[in-house]
């Protein structure tokens, strides 16, 4: 049985008879009623019941014609679904972000703002950090992600294999304990921290990460005394929070700072980093083409998060 068949079937059922159905499907009617006929012996059922006054439904085909109408309306359904997933106007559309910069009203903004102009995508957001992430894009286990954090920001790795998409800059600050002397009297020179004690970031678990606060370091003359380590960066905040010692982070931390912190400029934190959203090249999810062209066309120069500590 083919979908033709349920479409000759109710155009007699439509029409009332054999003769206005082929006329109306320009068709000619023997070739129809042998079509009705062949579907009759296929589903071994009367159909019609015919009289001179023309045709009837037979209680089998009553039923037929109640399923051949949901059939072909699920199938014009389908091809629909199908033709919008095609041009990405329906679909799925699977992103990562790296911890805590979720919160960046660029990235909000951006979010937002495709949901509103593509509301049938779905979109899922994952935590994770960018080493990370970059193993899952490449694996196929998501489209994208907006990444920090990588150092050097413009390798070759990325510019072979990913496109990426540079969303917004950040700076870094100090994160010291609101009641603490530092926070009182900021230190002239970075170097002056050396004695005191820094919460930082596991090297293993966030290399990137590792290396440019290393850099941004020795830029300034401070060897940091690293004297607790946490893998998040709230759990960072919590310590200094708690008086266990300093930190420098992104000025994205502005937006999730608990209220015993509080996050300083200094004129020797002079690096940026950028925060980028990253793809596979060659993904050809339909859906993450129309974000990549609304985040293209939606974005503004690139600065640092607009927020003071």
């Amino acid at each position: 049985m083919e979908l033709r068949h349920l479409r000759y079937f109710l155009g007699v059922v439509d029409h009332g008879s054999v003769a206005e159905a082929a006329r109306r499907l320009h068709i000619a009617q023997p070739a129809l009623s042998r079509q009705i006929k062949d579907l009759e012996e296929e589903l071994n059922v009367v159909l019609f019941e015919r009289s001179v006054r023309g045709t009837t439904l037979t209680a089998a085909g009553q039923q037929l014609a109640v399923d051949a109408r949901r059939i072909l309306a699920d199938m014009l359904g389908t091809r629909q679904r199908v033709a919008r997933v095609a041009e990405g106007l329906e679909g799925n559309l699977r992103m990562g972000i790296t911890p805590n910069f979720g919160w960046h009203p660029r990235i909000l903004g951006s979010l937002r703002s495709f949901h509103q102009a593509e509301p049938q995508i779905a979109m899922s957001l994952e935590p994770g950090l960018s080493t990370r992430q970059l193993e899952r894009i490449r694996e196929g286990e998501l489209d994208a992600g907006f990444l920090a954090w990588r150092y050097p920001p413009n390798d070759q790795f990325l510019a072979r294999e990913f496109g990426e998409i540079q969303v917004f800059e950040c700076r870094l600050k100090l994160a010291l304990p609101r009641d603490s002397r530092l926070a009182c009297e900021v230190p002239v020179h970075l170097s002056a921290l050396r004695d005191e004690p820094a919460i930082w970031f596991p090297a293993e678990v966030a290399p990137g990460y590792d290396q440019f606060l290393d850099y941004q370091c020795q830029t300034a003359n401070l060897v940091p005394r690293k004297a607790q380590l946490a893998s998040d960066v709230l759990s960072i905040l919590g310590l200094v929070a708690a008086g266990i010692g300093y930190a420098i982070v992104s000025d994205v931390s502005a937006y999730t700072c608990p209220e015993g912190v509080v996050l300083v400029d200094h004129p020797e934190l002079t690096l940026r980093h950028p925060v980028s959203f990253v793809y596979r090249a060659d993904n050809g999810n339909p859906t993450l083409k129309r974000y990549i062209a609304h985040l293209e066309g939606t974005q503004p120069a690139a600065h640092g998060a607009e927020v003071t500590g």
